[in-house]
C-alpha cells in the first residue's frame, strides 16, 4: 500500500513523492524538453525503506539513489544515456552501479523507427567481493500501427569475485533474446 503524488509539469520539470507501508518512501525530480535541436531528459530519485519492507526484500534498512540523463540529436537520431545508482543496506556493503547506452534511432522504413544500440553496465557486487559487469548490442524495430516494438539483443555477463558465489570460479554468460512488446 502506498500513496504517491506527481506534480504538474512546469517548464519541463516535474516532481514526485510517495510513502508506503513499512516506511518505504521516495522523492524524485525529472526534466524533459528540447533545446537547440536536442531532446534532453534527466531524473534523480532517492528512496529509503526500513523495517524489512517490500522495497528491500527483507534486507533490513536500505537506501537507494539513482540519477540519469538522456540526450538525443533530433536531426541525426544519435543518442546517449548514462545512469548512476548507489545502494546501501544493513545486510550488504554499499555498491555503485553505472549504466551507459548509445545508439542511433532512425526511420528507415514505413513501419516506424529502427533503433541500433550498444550498452555497458558495471557495478561493485554487493554479494561477492568483486565486480559484476555486462555489455551488449541490440536492435529494436518499432511498429507504429500496432503500438509494438520487436527486439533482438545480445549480452555478455561477467562476475569476478573472491568469495561467496565465485569461491569456485565464475564463468562468463552469453545471452541472446528476441521478443516483442505491445503497448496498450
Amino acid at each position: 500500500n502506498a500513496v504517491r503524488y506527481d506534480s504538474p509539469t512546469f517548464a519541463g520539470f516535474s516532481a514526485s513523492a510517495s510513502w508506503g507501508d513499512d516506511d518505504a518512501w521516495d522523492v524524485g525530480i525529472r526534466y524533459a524538453g528540447e533545446l537547440h535541436g536536442f531532446k534532453l531528459a534527466a531524473t534523480a530519485v532517492y528512496a529509503e525503506a526500513t523495517d524489512g519492507s517490500v522495497f528491500d526484500a527483507g534486507w533490513g534498512d536500505s537506501e537507494y539513489f539513482q540519477a540519469g540523463a538522456y540526450l538525443q540529436h533530433i536531426g541525426t537520431g544519435l543518442f546517449g544515456l548514462v545512469n548512476y545508482g548507489n545502494i546501501e543496506s544493513d545486510v550488504f556493503d554499499e555498491a555503485d552501479i553505472w549504466y551507459f547506452k548509445a545508439g542511433l534511432r532512425r526511420n528507415w522504413n514505413h513501419l516506424g523507427a529502427t533503433v541500433l544500440y550498444g550498452e555497458y553496465m558495471t557495478s561493485e557486487s554487493y554479494i561477492t567481493d568483486g565486480d559484476f559487469e555486462w555489455w551488449g548490442l541490440g536492435a529494436v524495430q518499432e511498429i507504429d500501427n500496432a503500438a509494438m516494438s520487436m527486439f533482438l539483443k545480445y549480452r555478455q555477463y561477467s562476475l569476478d569475485g573472491n568469495d561467496g558465489a565465485c569461491a569456485v570460479g565464475c564463468e562468463d554468460f552469453d545471452e541472446v533474446t528476441f521478443g516483442a512488446l505491445i503497448n496498450f
